[in-house]
């Protein structure tokens, strides 16, 4: 099962640093979800990494062992909570878990995905956007981005990934 760590944000690498020298036994796997963003610096375009959800950490590992995990952790600097309900610490819904799943098994990073305008329709070709156009709500063709709204933490939660579209049909 999938749980999260919320941290301060620009910190979630030193938490995973810190996380898999000391407390690895806790959990199977962690990680920071991270995308690629692509970037105009002058005339040419640029690709850098940032957090895809700033200030989380994904754990896979057991409600037991979660919990042992959070109480160590609660003295620590950096970590904030792991994210409960009402003391009870909460795993991602199946949804939630597929969606870190995938992400995991592209080495945790959302890269650059590439898709086409048909009409008022947009159709994600290649990238890790593929088969997920419903969580599209807006893009911006000149800044090369699609801004997502996704189930996750429980709540709509909104971030922005890099798209390029590279042809618009009528």
């Amino acid at each position: 099962m999938w749980f999260v760590i919320w941290t301060s944000s620009s910190r979630e690498d030193s938490c995973i640093k810190l996380l898999n020298e000391h407390y690895s036994s806790y959990f199977e796997r962690a990680f920071v979800p991270k995308r690629m963003i692509s970037k105009k610096k002058g005339k040419e375009w640029i690709t850098e990494e940032g957090a895809l959800f700033p200030g989380y950490v994904f754990l896979d590992s057991d409600a037991e062992r979660v919990e042992e995990l959070a109480s160590r952790l609660r003295n620590i600097s950096g970590f904030n909570i792991v994210l409960s309900t009402d003391g009870d610490y909460l795993p991602l819904t199946p949804g939630e878990s597929d969606f870190a799943d995938r992400l995991y098994a592209e080495g945790g990073c959302f890269d650059v995905s590439v898709g086409i305008i048909e009409g008022d329709k947009i159709i994600v070709t290649g990238g890790p956007l593929i088969g997920m156009e419903g969580f599209i709500k807006k893009i911006d063709r000149h800044k090369r981005k699609a801004y997502l709204e996704i189930d996750m933490f429980g709540v709509k939660t909104k971030t922005t990934v890099s798209l390029e579209i590279v042809e618009k049909r009528a």
